[in-house]
């Protein structure tokens, strides 16, 4: 093992480069008041399911063979595999939220041709499109109405004074509806991440995981950039979902489809001599 960790070692390189994304998490985990005992129980866990996903490849799922793997000792090895059904997994499907706006924001009626979602009725009226019928392209089992009451409680929506019901396309973001924005938060970074490895391991096709970045700028020209940024990661995401709907509505249709996707874009910035993780990129 103590070769294995070395920083010059044959995985030097690669844990430098975990160790630069771990820094974030590192940093909201102290801030929440999670300590390092809770989330070694975690790793633990984590490194033997996923061992033992990579051992059922060669048909060795042992406890020797995942202990070797993971450097995790047999005992605890045992337990874990033993409480492996009580883990909690992450949700495999989109929440029906995340299924409505991705039709709000995809299809029309209930978007324009560019994406943008359109202001809603209520209940259904005289051919326009309303909120009402939004929730029954997703299901016939839920009240149209529970979810407006709820989706207003937590500013997904607003309701103008003519009546109309407006999407609000940052209600993610806000406290209220935080459970939500930590379900995204986690599926976003871990598909990020997959992209990622997936193209250091040589597979193909590649996928996109592209970025640019500067330095030295004034906070002038931060936000411009911003801005900009905010207006073409929305147009791309726009076009990315309207295409993605109809191909999975005519996929499903059909009943052969068995991937899934995820497009996605982001900027950050922060003060250089104020940064939380400064020194991260210069290793």
């Amino acid at each position: 093992m103590g070769e294995i960790l070395e920083k010059d070692g044959p995985t030097g390189p690669f844990l430098n480069a975990v160790r630069t994304v771990l820094r974030p998490f590192v940093r909201g985990l102290v801030r929440r008041g999670v300590q390092l005992p809770q989330i070694v129980e975690e790793l633990k866990a984590l490194y033997v399911d996923v061992a033992r996903q990579e051992a059922t490849k060669t048909g060795r799922v042992t406890q020797s063979a995942i202990s070797v793997m993971t450097g995790v000792h047999r005992k605890d090895v045992k337990r874990l595999l033993d409480d492996a059904d009580d883990v909690p997994r992450p949700p495999s499907a989109a929440s029906l939220g995340s299924k409505l706006i991705g039709i709000w924001m995809g299809r029309a009626p209930f978007a324009e041709t560019d994406g943008s979602p359109v202001p809603l009725f209520e209940k259904r009226s005289d051919g326009s499109p309303s909120f009402e019928e939004l929730v029954g392209e997703v299901s016939q089992d839920v009240r149209s109405r529970a979810v407006l009451d709820d989706w207003l409680r937590l500013k997904v929506v607003v309701r103008r004074d003519d009546g109309l019901v407006e999407l609000n396309t940052e209600a993610f973001a806000t406290p209220e509806a935080e459970v939500e924005a930590l379900h995204f938060f986690g599926r976003n970074l871990r598909d990020h991440v997959s992209a990622g490895l997936h193209n250091l391991e040589g597979q193909d096709p590649r996928f996109i995981d592209r970025a640019t970045f500067y330095w030295g700028l004034t906070d002038a020209s931060i936000e411009k950039l911003r801005l900009l940024a905010q207006e073409l990661g929305a147009e791309a995401v726009r076009e990315a979902n309207k295409q993605a709907l109809e191909l999975a509505t005519k996929d499903r249709e059909q009943g052969d489809g068995h991937h899934r996707m995820t497009f996605g874009v982001y900027f950050y910035a922060e003060d250089e001599g104020q940064a939380a993780d400064k020194g991260g990129d210069a290793k």
